[in-house]
């Protein structure tokens, strides 16, 4: 079980909730794709409408840009269950095989 200093911490920006998630998330990506040679982050719904003011993109390019280079796509008029989408190069190029 997560104590209370994990869960509840400060993050970066003037919103915990659009850097906490995407941070979480893309130290996840991460580990699970260290070879990738760059990486294409789309962010959906109110994370792409309000994530440069909330510094969603810095949370995430902190952490993958130490891989690989890093683009954020803003997509804030497409609402999904899901608000973050990462793809690798690698991603791309076993889907077409």
């Amino acid at each position: 079980m997560k104590s209370l200093r994990e869960l509840f911490r400060i993050g970066k920006g003037p919103s915990s909730s659009h850097t906490m998630g995407p941070d979480n998330a893309a130290r996840i990506y991460a580990k699970r794709h260290p070879e990738a040679k760059s990486f294409e982050v789309t962010l959906y719904g109110s994370l792409a409408a309000t994530g440069k003011g909330h510094m969603t993109d810095v949370a995430i390019i902190d952490v993958l840009s130490k891989i690989a280079p890093v683009n954020i796509v803003w997509q804030p008029k497409i609402f999904l269950p899901f608000s973050m989408r990462p793809t690798t190069i690698w991603d791309s190029l076993s889907s077409a095989y």
